[in-house]
Order: C-alpha cells, then sequence, then structure tokens
C-alpha cells in the first residue's frame, strides 16, 4: 500500500480561529474523496482501491490534512514489482490531481488546476507530445499537463466528481479561497475562488452526429440536370415536391457528356438510390445519391393524338 499526505484549507475571515462548520465541510470533504476514487478508477481500474481519510493539523485558517491510500486488491500483488510499474501510486494519482503551478516554466499542473485554467469551456486545441505530456490551448493560454491528467480530464465520472466538489465548496459561507496542496519553493498551491468553483461544471460533450444508411431503387423524374461533376442534379417522385441529389454514375455521366445518352426535362430514370441521414441533438440532415443508374426512359416530345 502507498500513501500520499496533502492538505486543504479554507482561506476567509470566519475561519482565522481555525473554526469551521461541520456542514460545510462535510460536503465538500466527500466530494474531494469522490473526485480522488474516480481519477484513481480512470487511472488504475480495478486492479487497486483508494481511500481518503482525515489526518489531524496544527491551527490556523481551517486546515485539513489528508491521506490518501492506494492499495492493491490482492495482498499477492504486493510481491509483484511488474504489477508495482503498471499501478499509479497515491503519490502519483494525487500529483496529476491536485499539482499546482510550477516556478519554473514548462512544467505541468495537475487536474484541478487544468480544469481552472479552462473555465468550465472545452480546450481550443490538445496536441499530443512525445515526452508524455499534452499542451492544451485555451483562449490563446497554453498550459501543460501529463498525459494521465489528460485521460482524468476526458473521464466523465472523474468530471462529475470535480463538478460536485465545486458545487459543494462555493456554498461555503465566507469563503475567500479554497487552496488545495501547499505552497513550495516549485510549486505554488491551486486557490480557487467561488467564481472558479461555480466553473467546474462538466462542459457540454460535443453533440456528435450519428448516421444512418438506407438503399433502395426507385423511378425518379429528371427536373434538372447538370453536365459537370460534383453538382447536384434535381428529381421529383409521385408528385412530391423536388429534391436534390449527388449523381455518382460516373458511366452515366460520361455517356452524357460524350452524347450516347440524351437527357430532356420529363425524362425518367430507374436507379439505386442511397440515403444518409445524419442524426443529432439538433438537427436531421438527409443526403441523397444516386448510385447507378439502371434504365433511362425519354419523357413524352408530343400529344399522342390517335
Amino acid at each position: 500500500m502507498s500513501k500520499a499526505k496533502f492538505e486543504i484549507a479554507f482561506e476567509g475571515h470566519p475561519f482565522d480561529e481555525g473554526e469551521i462548520d461541520v456542514r460545510d465541510l462535510a460536503p465538500t470533504l466527500l466530494a474531494l474523496g469522490d473526485v480522488v476514487q474516480a481519477a484513481n478508477k480512470a487511472l488504475n481500474g480495478d486492479r487497486a482501491n483508494a481511500r481518503l481519510k482525515m489526518a489531524t493539523t496544527d491551527e490556523g485558517s481551517f486546515v485539513v490534512a489528508l491521506t490518501m491510500d492506494v492499495g492493491w486488491l490482492t495482498d499477492m500483488l504486493d510481491t509483484v514489482d511488474a504489477h508495482k510499474q503498471r499501478v499509479d501510486a497515491a503519490n502519483q494519482v494525487m500529483d496529476l490531481i491536485i499539482k499546482g503551478t510550477t516556478i519554473t516554466v514548462g512544467g505541468t499542473i495537475g487536474l484541478i488546476a487544468a480544469v481552472k485554467a479552462l473555465k468550465g469551456k472545452p480546450p481550443d486545441k490538445v496536441k499530443l507530445k512525445s515526452d508524455g505530456t499534452a499542451e492544451i490551448t485555451n483562449n490563446r493560454n497554453n498550459f501543460l499537463v501529463d498525459e494521465r491528467t489528460l485521460k482524468l480530464m476526458q473521464d466523465s465520472p472523474t468530471r462529475e466528481a470535480i463538478a460536485d466538489l465545486g458545487k459543494n465548496a462555493s456554498q461555503v459561507d465566507g469563503l475567500d479561497y479554497l487552496r488545495i496542496g501547499a505552497d513550495t519553493e516549485a510549486i505554488k498551491a491551486v486557490r480557487l475562488t467561488k467564481t472558479d468553483l461555480t466553473s467546474f461544471k462538466k462542459p457540454p460533450e460535443a453533440d456528435e452526429p450519428g448516421t444512418e444508411t438506407t438503399r433502395r431503387e426507385a423511378w425518379l423524374k429528371i427536373v434538372t440536370m447538370h453536365f459537370t461533376f460534383g453538382y447536384k442534379w434535381r428529381f421529383s417522385t409521385r408528385g412530391e415536391r423536388p429534391f436534390l441529389a449527388e449523381m455518382e454514375d460516373s458511366d452515366f455521366q460520361n455517356d452524357v457528356q460524350k452524347g450516347k445518352v440524351t437527357l430532356h426535362a420529363n425524362d425518367t430514370i430507374r436507379c439505386q438510390l442511397r440515403e444518409e441521414q445524419s442524426i443529432s441533438a439538433s438537427s436531421l440532415i438527409t443526403t441523397i445519391y444516386v448510385e447507378k443508374v439502371v434504365e433511362h426512359r425519354p419523357g413524352a416530345r408530343q400529344m399522342n393524338l390517335l
């Protein structure tokens, strides 16, 4: 089992005496515990479990000393060095979560600092680097995270736990800053204002459309045609409103261009159609393609009176 110690502090006038209402403290600590467990689950899967425990501390602005345990689920695995290399231990997991900004340029930041920097919005750009880090661009500002921190940022349960932490901590009366971690000579701890905490909401997921494809054979009446590749033709069927379709039968279109097939308005074609529907939460887009012309029938050129 490995352990990592860190602290969080409630900074503000009501906490100068080193006291806090347990009704404010408990929800924040429970939410932070959920963040730790979700992050450990994302990084270590079922190979290791994690617990967040409270330890004693000195008085001051109300400071809570915490210990995180990451233990192997099977005692036998404690003796297998190869397994330990595949499990992120407590100090690594905690570093990926709470690491603040480094004094020197070029260092990585942890999950909470990254979420703070994004201000509730998805990043503009993410660039994976060969050294195991990722460069994130947000509103023309760049910062580095470990690729495992990026994994946490993309993990839905972890982001939901982060959002819950922000919600609970932002409701603490008199809170100026929630400090996570401690300042050192090399790293500045993450300090979160209420504005930061309220921006911890999980960003909306991209509205990615799904596509459904159907194929059928149909008779279509030609309304307008184009002799240039890439332009859509206009058809009608059974008295319905005309619609556009992309002509994909290059052989038929070549025959038209070479004069082997003469087309006029009101001609009909029997063809194989492909219909693609892109479905998303906000739209439905249908695109029709003529894959192959099976038969062409000229339309009537004059009325048959006899």
